[in-house]
């Protein structure tokens, strides 16, 4: 009996000790994964701070800050400059949009959705303090630009001709889409995105890499789709895009010239200076018609311009369709295609027609400036 007894005590004081045990492992557990938890947000803290340091240099700046995107603007120009100015006023700078000339109806799609007012236009920097989007080239931006105080420069493309004595933000990212990056930037900077903005920079995102379609999409393009239309409560992604390439596709009320205008980008090249406008259509049909028409106003816009040549590419991107038909303006500008391209290139009496469709960004570019360099302009 009394061996029975010293037993059920043993049992006792080692459940005991069990239990403080575990209650102590408990206690200190917590207490580790709470300290963990303070480095991380501590270190987030330091990290957000660090980014932020880069804008310290905008409490110097003397008046507005005015943040536009290229001439002839896109929705992922539109949107970035919006999306980009409300993240300077959510960090204290006086910033507002601005937009360099008209813009086209898809982007009118998605400020519509958003409900957010299209910017006023800029006629002239000259004087201003600017932050450029989705451009870096003097040709491509606003009047006067050349006269501004550029403070910051948010891109995607190649380096451009802009340059300034001062120090500056230059946040030059290979994405799919400059509203990616402005995205990374609110991340970065601990700001978040209300549901409005994330509508803009999502069909922005959307717009400027084909539904995540494009060769130039990367991972935060694709992240940036995901968590921005969660943010902006869309439903079905595929199907917005459907309706915003619908806009897109619509040249109501535009002139064969203000279709040409709508979106086209000027070039140099070792003295040669030449135009790519990109135009959208949703068949065949519909792009050999737009070929033949760009094809006539072609010899004035080039004049207009003031450029060597122009090229008009006319793209049919959608379901399992990809092809680019290509409109030269003259038989200078043709030789460049056909010795960028070669074979590939097929030509139908107006257009050469590249199956599958190219990026005018990260192909047409690129190889038409690469073959006027191997024949400079005397």
């Amino acid at each position: 009996m009394q061996r029975s007894k010293l037993s059920l005590l043993v049992v006792i004081a080692l459940v005991a000790c069990v239990v403080v045990g575990i209650a102590a492992y408990n206690i200190g557990s917590n207490s580790a994964m709470k300290s963990i938890s303070e480095s991380v947000a501590k270190d987030d803290e330091i990290g957000i701070a660090i980014n932020r340091s880069d804008l310290e240099n905008l409490s110097l700046v003397d008046g507005p800050i005015y943040v536009t995107g290229h001439k002839s603007p896109d929705a992922d120009t539109v949107c970035s400059s919006i999306a980009y100015a409300r993240l300077l006023n959510a960090l204290g700078y006086d910033a507002q949009p601005v937009v360099a000339g008209r813009i086209n109806n898809e982007t009118a799609y998605i400020l519509e959705s958003a409900g957010v007012e299209a910017p006023e236009q800029l006629e002239d920097a000259s004087g201003c303090n600017m932050v450029l989007v989705d451009h870096s080239e003097y040709t491509h931006s606003v009047e006067g630009i050349s006269d501004a105080n550029i403070i910051t420069i948010i891109d995607h493309h190649n380096d451009g001709a802009v340059t300034t004595g001062n120090q500056l933000v230059y946040d030059a990212r290979p994405l799919g889409a400059t509203a990616s990056i402005v995205w990374v930037r609110y991340y970065n900077y601990g700001v978040p995105v209300d549901e409005q903005t994330a509508k803009l920079l999502f069909g922005a995102v959307l717009s400027d890499t084909k539904n995540l379609t494009s060769n130039t999409v990367t991972t935060a393009d694709r992240k940036a789709v995901e968590m921005l239309g969660s943010l902006a409560g869309v439903q079905d992604p595929d199907a917005y895009y459907q309706d915003m390439f619908k806009a897109s596709l619509s040249y109501e009320g535009m002139t064969d010239t203000e279709i040409f205008e709508n979106d086209v980008k000027t070039y140099e090249s070792a003295g040669t200076r030449f135009a790519i406008t990109s135009i959208e259509a949703y068949d065949e049909q519909a792009a050999k018609d737009l070929a033949a028409r760009m094809k006539a106003v072609m010899p004035a816009e080039t004049t207009a311009l003031g450029v060597d040549m122009a090229f008009a590419q006319i793209s049919i991107l959608h379901d399992d369709i990809s092809l680019s038909y290509i409109v030269p303006s003259s038989d200078a500008a043709a030789e460049v295609v056909k010795m960028s391209f070669g074979d590939k290139a097929q030509f139908d009496g107006t257009s050469y027609v590249l199956n599958p469709g190219v990026s005018r960004k990260a192909v047409l570019v690129p190889a038409f400036t690469d073959v006027l360099a191997m024949h400079p302009s005397e």
